[in-house]
């Protein structure tokens, strides 16, 4: 996470000197937080609530047996389906190790580090360094930039895909109306970092497109997103 604090540091505004003296610092007019907060978050988190409650309920009813965890060396770990997680290995191999790490490989698949295991797999961990968790990291940096711009504009998010080099979030304000200045980098660094120190978890949620839909429907651009994207 302290790497998510530095890259969204990178968006602060550094005062530049000219001729020796330095120039009147801008500040945006638009307080840290929409108070009241946007009424499509206070929706969208009671279902995902309901929905995460459901599948819990679900995943706890799962059957619990041995499992073989094979790693990238040969090794192998013994678990339990449905209860060991990929970063209860990490763990096991290392505190420090685990958390270098941002995403697990199983069979060959990307799989979330606190996602519990179905069966005997091999495991491969991705730190930073590795393209593939690069892309993961920036694009879950992408979802705290998003955040930013939903707690401080009330905006609606479109597009937030990671880069070669970063991430960015597509989004419109006011029916695109509104746009952001340098001004507001600052109040969205605040409210990024915010998030960042409160160690939100990411949660896989997996859910129907009519769902989704239901989910998003204040939104046309996820609407569509999703229209688009998953079949029916």
């Amino acid at each position: 996470m302290s790497e998510v604090t530095e890259k969204v540091n990178d968006l602060s505004l550094k005062d530049k000197k000219q001729d020796g003296k330095k120039k009147a610092e801008k500040k945006s007019a638009n307080p840290l937080f929409l108070d009241p907060q946007p009424a499509f978050i206070d929706s969208r988190i009671k279902m995902f609530d309901e929905l995460k409650a459901k599948y819990d309920e679900e995943l706890s009813k799962k059957e619990r047996v041995p499992i073989q965890i094979t790693l990238k060396d040969g090794s192998i770990k013994e678990g339990t389906s449905f209860e060991t997680s990929p970063m209860d290995i990490a763990n096991s191999i290392g505190k420090s190790f685990a958390e270098r790490q941002v995403i697990a490989k199983v069979d060959g698949k990307l799989w979330d580090m606190p996602r519990p295991l179905e069966g005997s797999v091999k495991l491969e961990f991705l730190d930073f360094e590795h393209p593939e968790g690069k892309a993961v990291f920036w694009h879950s940096s992408a979802h705290i930039l998003g955040e930013a711009c939903e707690c401080h504009y009330g905006s609606h998010l479109s597009h937030g895909p990671p880069t070669e080099d970063g991430f960015f979030y597509d989004m419109s304000i006011n029916n695109g109306e509104t746009f952001v200045s340098q001004a507001d980098f600052g109040n969205l660094e605040q409210v990024a970092t915010k998030a960042i120190k409160e160690k939100q978890k990411f949660e896989r949620l997996e859910m129907t497109k009519e769902q989704l839909l239901e989910m998003f429907k204040y939104n046309k651009y996820k609407v569509q997103f999703i229209s688009d994207k998953i079949p029916d």
